[in-house]
């Protein structure tokens, strides 16, 4: 009986040792899978959209802030930090093959383009933030009209120097800035005042 429950044990400790040197030998095996599948979801997340990020980082002049909006590597460019620019200089030429020089003058040109649309839209919001504290003192006159006017037009003009989002915001301020005065305007009895509509199409 005692001989019978020692080859029991016996077996038992045998199985769990071999168990867990099983186990051991998969560990490594299903980590190098986890890291392989993270490395292929990276290199899919590049080749997204690869040909527009190159064709941006070539542009002669400046990147219009409009495309801050575009999305590489699951983020809006707008969002781009610096590590991600350091990592996607070593996964295109890894994904790809292709040269790492090439993949450091690309992300650095693009970085580059990238902070100058960020610097521009910054100087654009600047402009929307004094042009309406000098909307919102204007006395109801035909002046008050025509500087509503006027600054629809630069609105325009300045449309991609801003986000479309900053677009809409401004313009949907004027409207009421317009209304405002119109409103005011009707009070006085006043006909020297004409209305101000706005193209339904920003970009008229």
């Amino acid at each position: 009986m005692n001989k019978t429950i020692y080859i029991m044990v016996a077996l038992l400790l045998l199985f769990s040792t071999a168990s867990h040197g099983q186990n051991k030998t998969n560990g490594p095996s299903e980590q190098n899978k986890t890291e392989q599948n993270t490395e292929t979801e990276k290199c899919n997340k590049i080749a997204e959209g690869g040909p527009t990020i190159e064709r941006l980082s070539r542009l002669e002049g400046s990147m219009s802030v409009r495309n801050l909006k575009f999305k590489y590597f699951d983020k809006f460019l707008f969002n781009l930090t610096d590590q991600d620019f350091n990592e996607l200089k070593i996964l295109k030429p890894t994904c790809e093959g292709s040269s790492k020089e090439i993949a450091i003058i690309i992300f650095d040109k693009l970085k580059e383009k990238i902070s100058e649309a960020k610097e521009t839209r910054d100087n654009t919001m600047k402009w929307m933030d004094m042009t309406k504290e000098k909307l919102k003192s204007l006395s109801i006159s035909p002046k008050a009209v025509k500087e509503i006017h006027n600054t629809w037009r630069e609105m325009e003009s300045r449309s991609q120097e801003m986000l479309d989002d900053d677009l809409k915001y401004f313009a949907n301020f004027l409207n009421q800035i317009r209304q405002k005065v119109y409103t005011e305007s009707a009070k006085k009895a006043s006909d020297f005042i004409q209305p101000f509509y706005p193209a339904k199409n920003l970009n008229d």
